[in-house]
């Protein structure tokens, strides 16, 4: 089954103190910039949580909703009126904690809609400006102060209000950073007195809008002096600075800016939908995730990670070969931790230290998990967590630590979770803010205002167990750059190994290129990893980098030596690379191998290295070379395609060793043209492709098809219609000669599908589901003549059949004819193939259609919601067996879902789902393609010669795009090929899942679905 529920946490912020011109646009202000769009705010079934009529708990009342666990104790810090739709908060130098109030959302104000894409994202009539001119939005941000030292922030003051989707804050040395997309602001407040001195500085724009739920976010100041930010997943931009102009990015990454120097860059990319960022005492970056499987991710420098393809786009780099997934997790599999943090504030005991807070607003929830090392990155393990409640409208979209150790959780609340509706009915008027404490303890912030405090008294501040302490007098006393304190700050970096120490001295400019050579040779590994990791912040290559790569113990180190290698010039950085790719133990870690392939991929094109670097004959010999850098390096040569790169793929073949190396090379350069022939070569590296043809005998068949090679398509026929040729070679023919389109083949093809030639059932569907390649009218009448002989329904033959009558719309007509006469049962066409047919858009074929198979209702249709009524009463009525229902489950769907850690994965897993919820489980069954689980969206490709491919993105590059079909096949096609290419509306997963169970299988299988939600 296929249930889709695209629920993401919406975030949120605002209030009223420089008030931004232009009257503020109220709330009858109809954002619809033409009819069109007005009729799908009229007309759009809302998905996933939406509003309901439930009541919410008043503030006083709220800490007894809370199931707390045994250990901790809460605190309700701020609530309505003061306070609503709170989103981020962060703490200044004096211990005040500033919140971002997102009341604009889901519109910025002054805008209108001219078109929404199938995922609901917004393009706008313009691009707003930037405060205070245009409209003024909702949005303010508000300070929090403690004045009677009691630990408990009573006053707060509105200090910038008129923000138009702001979603974070940070306050720095000369005023006030506001995230504002598309902007970066800076409002200029010198004598900090919370009253901007003038009109903000734009520093940063070009930050998409298209999602406001998932747009930059998570401003947070780097132990080293940059701002980061996380970019949400379903927004694009291209940002540029006074200095970096045009970054270009799709979706979600980690980003940072440096103030002084005024550069923006990408400091990692992909991961899931990002609306969290944290970096821990080590300066390690992390973020949450809105997937079910993990708690989140970790961000070495310059790596990237894993996407929703066809949702998302492609990664930045076309060439990385690979990405990290999210660290791997046991626990709770629901979904999903939109918010994270790394507790470090030194109040609650040493086990808690350095465990992960991770707030579900889904769920109405707040986990706990132990952060544990795997390797250079880690996974985490769930323990108790830290809140429940069955207050559905407890919706926490935000963790912190504060100056006094406890922990705080912004709380949006709201009975409404889901954004994906376009009508703005969020309840706008209530949110709280939580301060989570060990039971018994009353903390308090006793440092007053650091910026007042002495170097010595900062310096001092090194030594507490609150990171959020260490960190702000860290930065507090690099932006002051007294240069008295230098001296005490390289001693304590030499003696003691603090990190504060030398961040600092990075702020001030005093960490010299003789210092960093020193500590480069420091026992402590983290002092090593932030000089190597500073030195290429700095673009700086030195040998003595080499010579640590030479014989560094730590993984971590390792790691950054790497992402360094690739920022640095190319000789140093494959030196580098050279000398860590000496350890064969790398070759297992969770990162390693591809980090060391990223360096090399950012010097490909200087070849004179590349050549140094392989000049040394132990390199080709090393496991990691050969393993995870020779085929990667000769794909990107091959992929990339100019004469110069071509040369250098040439030339890297030529200086192969053995022919076993060589062979590892050419596979590579083949991976380049999956889907497509191999075009004209370089005569030398044309040679060595025919010899490594030549010597795999047989097998070296599908190469020379693919090389183009003459007679090579009449020899591969004859292999493929030779019963002696080994079956796998058979297969792997067939789909080759369909993917290039050979001609030549379909006869010898259309006699395998129609069982003439061939006994063995995966030939036979391989070759019935390679038919749909070609333009050819005896395919459409040999198929359905089959049908009735050799074309059976078992082994998934006339399934197979179907969908390739359903890739081209005259063969489609003849399927449908068969139908419509009786000659094909109803229930032999396949859900997906009806799904398919009805993706069709003439008017006639639609007719024709619906004649053969009925009209597509929804769930609005009188049917489908007396059915879910009727259901609805009967399982809320029913206790069914478990044990019963499994046995549905893995017939019914886990064909394509897995849930328990059975069944598979085609569609998503349904652990992470509102499992106990009758109101998500039944429209979601009854009507599939009412809501589309992001990652899970259907796409129509529509090749120039006529063939139709439906399926799910599994990947994309700049020259092909491969889908995955519902029957678990993956299809490559060639992006020069496509006359049209679109994301279509229609689920992959069957309407009708329960047309043949009787009302106590479908109790038994909700039995087992929803087993241990009921209470």
């Amino acid at each position: 089954m296929r249930f889709v529920v695209l629920m993401m946490a919406v975030w949120g912020t605002a209030f009223p103190s420089i008030r931004h011109a232009a009257a503020q646009t109220t709330s009858t202000d109809s954002p619809a910039g033409n009819e069109k769009v007005a009729e799908i705010f009229r007309t759009f079934s809302a998905k996933g949580a939406q509003r309901d009529a439930s009541q919410l708990t008043p503030p006083d009342q709220m800490i007894d909703r809370l199931r707390l666990r045994s250990d901790v104790e809460a605190d309700l810090i701020a609530h309505e009126p003061e306070l609503s739709q709170p989103l981020f908060l962060s703490w200044d130098s004096r211990g005040r904690m500033w919140a971002v109030q997102y009341r604009q959302y889901q519109y910025p104000a002054g805008l209108k809609v001219e078109r929404f894409d199938q995922y609901l994202r917004a393009v706008y009539d313009k691009v707003p400006e930037p405060p205070p001119h245009g409209a003024a939005g909702a949005d303010k941000i508000t300070v929090f102060s403690d004045t009677d030292g009691d630990g408990l922030y009573d006053s707060s003051k509105d200090v910038i209000t008129g923000l138009n989707v702001a979603t974070s804050v940070q306050v720095g040395p000369k005023g006030i950073w506001v995230l504002n997309p598309p902007y970066l602001l800076h409002y200029p407040d010198a004598d900090g007195d919370d009253v901007p001195d003038g009109d903000p500085e734009v520093h940063l724009s070009g930050f998409g809008l298209q999602d406001t739920h998932s747009v930059a976010n998570s401003l947070l100041w780097g132990p080293d002096g940059w701002l980061y930010g996380a970019n949400g997943s379903t927004t694009a931009g291209t940002v540029s600075s006074q200095v970096t102009k045009g970054v270009r990015f799709e979706g979600q990454c980690i980003w940072r800016y440096h103030p002084e120097s005024k550069v923006f860059e990408i400091y990692a990319e992909g991961g899931g939908n990002t609306f969290s960022l944290e970096i821990d005492s080590y300066g390690q970056v992390f973020s949450g995730t809105n997937g079910g499987s993990r708690r989140g991710y970790h961000y070495p420098q310059g790596s990237y990670s894993d996407k929703n393809w066809g949702k998302h786009g492609p990664l930045i780099n076309p060439y990385a070969f690979g990405y990290f997934t999210g660290m791997p997790m046991k626990g709770d599999t629901r979904r999903f931790a939109q918010a994270f943090m790394i507790y470090e504030g030194g109040l609650f005991s040493n086990d808690f230290d350095r465990s992960i807070v991770a707030p579900n607003s889904l769920h109405n929830l707040v986990w706990n998990s132990r952060l544990i090392p795997d390797g250079s990155t880690y996974r985490t393990e769930d323990v108790e967590n830290l809140i429940e409640t069955d207050d559905r409208w407890f919706r926490p979209v935000y963790a912190g630590a504060g100056p006094d150790g406890a922990i705080y959780i912004a709380d949006w609340y709201d009975t409404r979770l889901s954004h994906v509706n376009p009508v703005d009915d969020w309840h706008k008027n209530s949110g709280r803010i939580y301060r989570i404490r060990p039971k018994g303890s009353t903390p308090v912030y006793r440092f007053g205002d650091l910026t007042v405090l002495s170097s010595d008294d900062l310096i001092k501040l090194f030594d507490s167990p609150n990171k959020w302490l260490r960190r702000r007098a860290a930065l507090v006393l690099g932006w002051r750059n007294d240069s008295d304190a230098t001296e005490t700050l390289v001693k304590l970096v030499d003696q003691s190994g603090s990190l504060e120490s030398l961040w600092t001295l990075n702020l001030m400019g005093q960490l010299s290129t003789e210092r960093a050579a020193g500590w480069l040779r420091h026992d402590n590994p983290h002092i090593r990893r932030w000089t190597v990791r500073l030195l290429g912040d700095r673009h700086e290559g030195h040998q003595q980098l080499v010579s640590l790569a030479e014989n560094e113990p730590n993984l971590q180190v390792r790691a950054q030596l790497a992402s360094t290698a690739k920022r640095i010039d190319s000789q140093t950085g494959l030196a580098i690379i050279d000398r860590l790719t000496r350890r064969d133990e790398d070759g297992n870690d969770p990162h390693l191998p591809l980090l060391y392939w990223w360096a090399v991929e950012a010097h490909a094109d200087d070849w004179d290295v590349v050549n140094a670097f392989f000049s040394d004959d132990t390199s080709w010999d090393r496991p990691l070379v050969r393993q995870h850098i020779l085929g990667r390096l000769a794909q990107r040569y091959a992929a990339a395609g100019t004469a110069a790169d071509m040369d250098h793929c040439d030339n890297l073949v030529a200086l192969a060793p053995d022919d076993a190396t060589r062979d590892i090379l050419l596979v590579g350069l083949t991976k380049a043209f999956q889907g497509r022939s191999i075009p004209e070569l370089p005569k030398r590296l044309d040679r060595a492709l025919s010899a490594y043809q030549e010597s795999r005998g047989e097998s070296g068949a599908v190469l020379a098809l693919r090389s183009g090679r003459e007679g090579a398509a009449d020899a591969a026929i004859k292999l493929l219609r030779d019963a002696s040729t080994d079956l796998g070679l058979r297969i792997e023919l067939a789909y080759t000669l369909g993917e290039l389109r050979e001609p030549k083949s379909v006869d010898a093809l259309l006699r395998l599908a129609t069982g003439r030639e061939t006994s063995e059932p995966a030939l036979q569907r391989v070759a019935i589901s390679t038919l749909a390649n070609f333009d050819d009218a005896r395919i459409a009448a040999g198929l359905i003549g089959a049908f009735y002989g050799k074309i059976s329904r078992e082994h998934g033959l006339r399934a197979a059949a179907c969908r390739t009558l359903a890739s081209r719309a005259a063969w489609a007509d003849r399927l449908l004819e068969e139908v419509i006469q009786w000659r094909v049962r109803v229930p032999e066409v396949p859900e997906d193939v009806i799904q398919r047919l009805r993706t069709y858009e003439d008017p006639a074929f639609i007719a024709r259609v619906e004649q053969a198979f009925g009209k597509a209702v929804t769930v609005s249709s009188a049917e489908k919601v007396a059915e879910i009524e009727r259901l609805t009463e009967l399982l809320s009525h029913s206790a069914g067996d478990p044990e019963a229902g499994k046995k549905h489950f893995m017939t019914k769907c886990g064909t394509c879902h897995k849930l328990f850690g059975e069944g598979k994965t085609i569609g998503p897993p349904l652990d992470g789902y509102e499992r106990g919820s009758l109101k998500f489980w039944l429209p979601a069954i009854i009507e599939p393609s009412l809501e589309i689980r992001e990652g899970f969206q259907s796409y129509m490709a529509l090749t120039l010669d006529g063939r139709v491919a439906t399926g799910m993105m599994a990947a994309q590059d700049p020259k092909t795009v491969t889908l995955r079909t519902a029957d678990d096949q993956t299809v490559v096609l060639v992006r020069d090929d496509l006359e049209e290419f679109k994301a279509i509306k229609t689920s992959l997963m069957p309407e009708q899942v329960f047309k043949d169970m009787t009302d106590q299988q479908i109790i038994d299988l909700f039995a087992y679905l929803m087993l241990g939600t009921r209470r």
